[in-house]
């Protein structure tokens, strides 16, 4: 990728609002680019930073940038919104639950090459809980490790997770005698 951002180090103000970047990390908004320069001066601007966040006005263009730099670097992730109409529906919901989670997930193991967020104004007004109580919640269960079955029941319940007679979809969890069988999000 960088046979894309190599001609933008080359000019003057590129290199400004670099180093601006670099030695006061923030917001910044940039204007002047077309449509089609865009997601590559975004990339080239946070190019060796650990985390990138990318807010935009609405869920179309987010998932339009989101789409377009996927191919420009690895550790890229969309965390949507809460669907407010729909959010109790059953489904929906907990597709939405599940994009963010993943998102979530990808913050919480930075890479080398960096994470980058893309989000709409609404995802980033969100309030999510304390990051070290988030790593609290993260329930790891290893093969051959023995467990307290309903303590686990409990757990699944408290995260969000629907008990049901047969796992169907994402978010449910079934028990059938000594089995627990759990569609992640």
């Amino acid at each position: 990728m960088k046979a894309f951002t190599a001609p933008l180090h080359e000019l003057a103000g590129y290199e400004e609002i670099r180093s601006a970047c670099m030695d006061k990390p923030g917001m910044i908004l940039l204007s002047g680019c077309v449509a089609s320069q865009k997601t590559h001066m975004i990339y080239a601007l946070g190019d060796g930073c650990p985390y990138t966040v990318i807010v935009l006005s609405d869920e179309e263009k987010a998932k339009k940038l989101f789409e377009e730099y996927r191919p420009l670097q690895e550790n890229v992730c969309y965390y949507p919104a809460k669907d407010l109409l729909f959010y109790q529906a059953d489904i929906r919901g907990k597709l939405l639950i599940k994009q963010r989670m993943e998102a979530l997930q990808m913050l919480l193991t930075p890479t080398k090459d960096g994470v980058t967020l893309i989000t709409t104004i609404d995802g980033f007004m969100d309030s999510l809980i304390p990051l070290d109580r988030m790593k609290q919640k993260i329930l790891t269960v290893k093969n051959g490790e023995a467990v307290n079955f309903e303590e686990l029941k409990n757990q699944l319940s408290a995260m969000g997770y629907d008990r049901e007679v047969q796992v169907e979809s994402i978010g449910q969890f079934a028990v059938r005698g000594g089995i627990l069988d759990v569609y992640p999000l």
